[in-house]
């Protein structure tokens, strides 16, 4: 027995080794930068909930203008799901793991692809030919690395994660083992990713009771974890979802996708699949649904993949040493969802670049996306900025928050700025008042006699002026 485990334990560290030197060979510096970097993550070990919430923090703090951390929802008993979004562009695509509790290997995945981007990102290095500044310049990877925290907990730590008030019924959920390696559910039984409200009454295979693996529940969306995914789904809107699972190295891809959509999601299905080796899972005309992908592909006809990492394990979870494989296969695909991603973004917002003066004269609100659907929840106040692009009445302008985009035909603006206008002109006849310039009857403020007046400001011929009630604006006269 002893030799066995020197054994193992050997191959760890040889897998360990040749992981590092894959990943060398497979970066190419497109800068003066070195090759060589510290890692803040380390793949070959079990991440634990505050382990991975205390290598987040530490990632967000290395790369503070690239990284931003939030809570998503919190579970049942308490833990944050986390979800980290790497990059600065408008569109967005997102990547989860661990909904299953046993499946943590996309935990340790998804923590080792934000580490290797970012380094790349501030070194301007590639991934093999994928550029990773542009792409994440252009488009921003949200992960959750561990939707299923609870769970996760359970299936590493046992009862000693949880209140022992709560322990006989987690035991009576597990058969009366204190042996959770085989646990799937989060820690009431409910297997998450069959929660989503996708053909959900026609799931097969569901056990009639919580236990550890495939109890749907007695609803959709009752648990707080599958009610986070869909909420942050919403307010990210990527254009492309995918989720880790671990077991069995195959590919999901369709779920009643629409027949518009087939040809280009099974485009980037072939492509993944020959990043991967993943082999395609066939299309069924009447699946099993309640997943994640099944419901983003549904309810936003946008792709959605499951990616099943590592070879067929009998309920419980990938040794550490499958690690290796894993990232040799999937180290440059987020980088080529992000392409994707924004490719489909340019469809669907057609933005073009400019360089344009704007003076806000009024508040404005601020939104994430060029649409109502994405407000910020923030406004700017009065400000002269300078936007970079635009789509039809939408300006992205530098805000406290970073790009941010505005809707001028919801607000007073000037195109240009205005300058500064100390003087004193004599109205040698009744001149009407506006609260702006170009104003219409309505922001009529009213009158001027014939008298000598202060300005302040000019553009084009409009002027304005100080008055006993008030600073407002009058047109020159020709």
């Amino acid at each position: 027995m002893g030799t066995e485990r020197k054994s193992r334990e050997l191959l760890q560290v040889l897998a360990a080794i040749l992981a590092i030197l894959l990943m060398m060979g497979n970066v190419v510096i497109a800068s003066d930068s070195q090759s060589v970097s510290k890692e803040i993550v380390d793949p070959y070990q079990v991440y634990t909930y505050e382990l991975m919430t205390q290598q987040i923090d530490q990632l967000a703090a290395a790369y503070p203008e690239l990284i931003e951390v939030k809570s998503i929802g919190t579970t049942g008993f308490g833990r944050d799901i986390k979800a980290v979004k790497l990059g600065k562009g408008d569109a967005s695509i997102l990547i989860d793991g661990s909904q299953h509790a046993r499946e943590w290997m996309g935990t340790n995945l998804i923590l080792y692809m934000i580490d290797r981007y970012a380094y790349a990102y501030e070194h301007n290095m590639r991934y093999e030919h994928y550029p990773v500044r542009q792409l994440l310049d252009q488009c921003s990877i949200w992960f959750v690395p561990m939707v299923n925290p609870d769970g996760v907990a359970l299936q590493q730590e046992g009862l000693n994660a949880f209140p022992e008030s709560y322990h006989a019924y987690l035991l009576s959920m597990n058969g009366g083992s204190t042996n959770f390696k085989r646990w799937k559910a989060n820690a009431t039984g409910i297997d998450i990713n069959r929660q989503y409200p996708a053909m959900w009454t026609g799931i097969r295979n569901s056990p009639q009771y919580p236990t550890f693996k495939n109890y749907k529940g007695s609803e959709p969306v009752e648990t707080a974890e599958a009610l986070s995914m869909i909420r942050f789904t919403y307010e990210s809107d990527p254009e492309i979802a995918l989720s880790y699972h671990t077991s069995g190295e195959v590919l999901y891809w369709h779920f009643n996708t629409a027949s518009e959509y087939v040809a280009r999601d099974k485009k980037m299905a072939d492509t993944i699949s020959g990043m991967t080796g993943y082999s395609q899972i066939k299309p069924e005309k009447d699946p099993s649904g309640g997943g994640f992908t099944d419901w983003f592909i549904v309810q936003f006809g946008r792709p959605g993949f499951t990616a099943e990492l590592g070879p067929y394990q009998e309920e419980t979870e990938l040794p550490l040493w499958t690690f290796t494989d894993i990232w040799e296969k999937n180290q440059s695909l987020g980088l080529f969802l992000a392409s994707e991603g924004y490719k489909l973004w340019r469809e669907r917002y057609p933005i073009e670049k400019v360089e344009e003066n704007i003076q806000l004269l009024e508040p404005v609100q601020l939104y994430n996306r060029p649409s109502d659907s994405f407000p910020t929840g923030g406004e700017l106040k009065e400000a002269r900025v300078t936007s970079d692009a635009r789509m039809g009445d939408w300006y992205r302008i530098p805000t406290w928050l970073g790009p941010r985009w505005v809707r001028l035909n919801q607000a007073a603006y000037l195109h240009g700025h205005s300058e500064s206008y100390p003087n004193h002109i004599n109205l040698k006849e009744k001149t009407a008042i506006y609260k702006y310039p170009k104003a219409n009857e309505a922001e009529l403020l009213g009158q001027l006699e014939p008298q000598e007046v202060e300005t302040l400001e000019r553009w084009n011929d409009w002027i304005l002026i100080r008055t006993w009630s008030g600073d407002g604006w009058i047109q020159e006269k020709k």
